[in-house]
This record gives C-alpha cells, structure tokens and sequence, in this order.
C-alpha cells in the first residue's frame, strides 16, 4: 500500500549557525540527544490508535528527561577526571555561535553556591529559583573544567522544549498525563471496591453456612463410622436423630488405627438395628486421574522446545566504548569496570532497543536473544531483524 511522505529533517548550516565545517553531522545529533529537535515518525498503518501509529524510536533514553554522557577533563594535580551530565539544550546551544550571547564564561574564583547545573535549575519551580543562576560544565582547550553562566531565554527554551517532549510521550503512549491518570485511578478503585465488596459477602456468606452445619456433618460421617464397627444401638439412635450428609456421596468408615477413611459406596445410610455384616469384598483401588501417553509425553516435549529462550548478551571482550548502545538506553546497557558494555537489566528496555543497538554496534558483539515481552509492537518484524546477530 503506497502514501505519500512527508520528511523534516534538521540540517545544520556551518555558515550560519556558526559551525566549524566538519561539524553539521555532530551538530544534528546533538541536536537530538538534548530534546531540540526530537525524532518521531507518524505511520497511518501501523494501528488504529494515535499511539500506535506514533514512535520516538531512535532517540536516546526515552524513559530519562535528558540522555546523559561523560565530560572528561583533567583536574588541578593534571589527573584524568570523568563527570556523568545530562544532555540539555543549553549543552547543545552553547557549541553554536549564534546563541553566543546567551552564555558568559565563569571564572572559577566567582563560582559560588549559588550556582546550579541546568538541568537541576530547570527542573525546580519558578519560587525555588530565586537568588540561583544556572550554568553548564564545559571542558576548555586544554581539558579543564570550566563553567559557563546560562541566560533566562535558554532556560524558558529548555521549559518549551520538554513540554513539547512530554507531549509527544504521552501521544505516543509513553507516558500518562496526570489528569488521566487520576481518572483511570478512580475508576480501577471503584472497581476493585465493588469487587471486593462482593467477594466479601459471599466468604461472610459461605462461612456462616458452613458454621451452621458442619458440626451435624462431622457428627453424623463420626456416628457412621463408629456404627459401622461397633453396631451399637446407641450410635444407631444418634444417627437417626443427625441430618443426613450432603459433603459426600460416601460414609466414612474407621480403619482401626483411629485414622477415617472412606467407606465403599455401597454402604447404605440408613440404618437398620442391627450393624451390617463386613464386606467380604475389598473395594476396588481408584485409578490414577489420567496416565500420560507417549503422544502427550511427545507433545510437553515440543512444548518445552517452543519455550526455549535465548538470552540477550554482549561480548564484552571485544567492545570498543564507542556509546552508541549505552546512548541508547542507559539501564539497559552499562558499561563495566573496564569500560566495556554488558547487559545491565535486560528487562529495563524493549527488544526492538536490543536489535537497534545491534545493528549500530561497530563490532557486531551484540547478540538480542529471544523477546521478553510478547506483546512487543512489531515483534515479528523485530525478531527476523535479530536473527543474524543471534
């Protein structure tokens, strides 16, 4: 089935934007990772609801405000220092001259307490940053740390740019916004009340029941059992005088050790004067409930062989830090204490996630395994993509 397409990609002009000549391409990812411009497509096929046709796959975090990355710089005894930051706006505005003037370089002997990184500065109310300035960690020509002071404009540019993060989220299904949230909340507690309700009416109501007549119950299967070897008139007369049983079809006889155990069903329940005769006929052993053939033995094996899962996994050995599955999802992918990527939760992303970072790894060291989640959007599509990395 053919559409038309409409495609808006962010493209950087180095004259313009004041650029060096080599840098459009870094610009644009930049561009991305820091919620500027973010990237989504739109596909009128992919489901009958908004959120299904909507996906921000292919831009970093998606479950984090901002993606993160490692500033490396060397402190003042010249030892090699690495600070993890988020990726703001303002971290992407401050490598373009023509926002120039929205940035002031701090000398370290003016940093105060006052100060607070961007992303902390943005995230509070506007009442909480009163007498706070915010700035962003810079590493200088020689790779010490620096900061530079950020105006208002980037802030309120950072506040649109979220909102508009945030609205893409929750079109796409990524987020729920709080006013349905506490709708759908609402209506779940009225629900489960209601639930609960019933269910709490009819244990009251099946308790009393069995309060009210399990004492006749037990006293009667007692009376037969002691009747049945005891032929006792008295026993007779008491089991006479008790309602008759409605727990089982069959008595309950005394197997001489003081333990009870069922009778035969022949054994009537009324009772004559006399005690009936033992039976001279041993009952029958019950069978099993059901013996597996060897078709079914066959069938729970082929099951068995269908619920086989291979695991995600990373060659690690082999890894060449170059960040693109970490950039992709930080919880993950990590990186250990060599600096080498390994599985850090693999339930803490999507399959799809597992395959990109794939697909992007230099070295083909990333194997996706089997899904986690079978009701994955687009798994079979994703599944026959891991396939060679498997």
């Amino acid at each position: 089935k053919r559409r038309p397409v409409v495609i808006n990609v962010y493209t950087p002009c180095p004259v313009e934007h004041g650029l060096p000549d080599d840098w459009s391409q870094h610009s644009s990812r930049l561009a991305l990772e820091s919620r500027a411009f973010p990237y989504f497509t739109y596909d009128p096929d992919a489901g009958e609801t908004f959120a299904d046709r909507l996906s921000l796959e292919g831009n970093p975090s998606l479950d984090e405000t901002w993606p993160s990355y490692a500033l490396k710089y060397v402190d003042a005894d010249g030892a090699e220092q690495v600070m993890d930051l988020p990726v703001t706006i303002a971290d992407w505005a401050a490598t373009e001259t023509r926002f120039r003037q929205h940035f002031t370089s701090a000398p370290a002997a003016e940093w105060n307490d006052d100060m607070m990184p961007f992303h902390e500065y943005v995230a509070l109310s506007a009442s909480e940053r009163e007498g706070r300035a915010p700035f962003i960690y810079v590493a200088n020509a020689n790779r010490q740390l620096g900061r530079l002071s950020v105006s208002a404009d980037i802030v309120r540019l950072a506040e649109e740019r979220l909102q508009f993060w945030a609205q893409l989220k929750e079109l796409a299904g990524l987020e729920v916004a709080p006013s349905v949230r506490e709708t759908v909340a609402a209506s779940l507690e009225q629900e489960f009340e209601r639930k609960a309700t019933a269910l709490r009416a009819e244990y009251e109501a099946k308790f009393a029941e069995a309060k009210a007549t399990y004492p006749a119950q037990i006293a009667r299967r007692l009376a037969e059992g002691l009747l049945k070897h005891a032929g006792s008139s008295a026993v007779a007369e008491l089991l006479a005088s008790l309602p008759a049983s409605s727990v089982s079809p069959a008595a309950v006889a005394g197997n001489g050790q003081g333990a009870m155990t069922p009778a035969p069903a022949a054994v009537a329940t009324s009772v004559e004067a006399n005690a009936p005769k033992p039976p001279t006929q041993a009952a029958a052993a019950p069978l099993p409930a059901a013996v597996p053939s060897a078709s079914g033995s066959a069938t729970a094996v082929a099951d068995a062989d269908e619920a086989l899962s291979l695991e995600a996994y990373i060659e690690s050995e082999r890894c060449t830090t170059c960040d693109e599955c970490t950039n992709l999802n930080k919880k993950l992918f990590a990186y250990n204490a060599n600096k080498q990527a390994h599985i850090k939760d693999p339930r803490a992303g999507t399959f799809q996630q597992l395959v990109i970072a794939a697909e992007r790894c230099a070295v083909s060291i990333i194997h996706p395994g089997t899904p986690l989640n079978p009701k994955e959007k687009d798994l079979e599509k994703w599944v026959k993509r891991a396939a060679k990395f498997n």
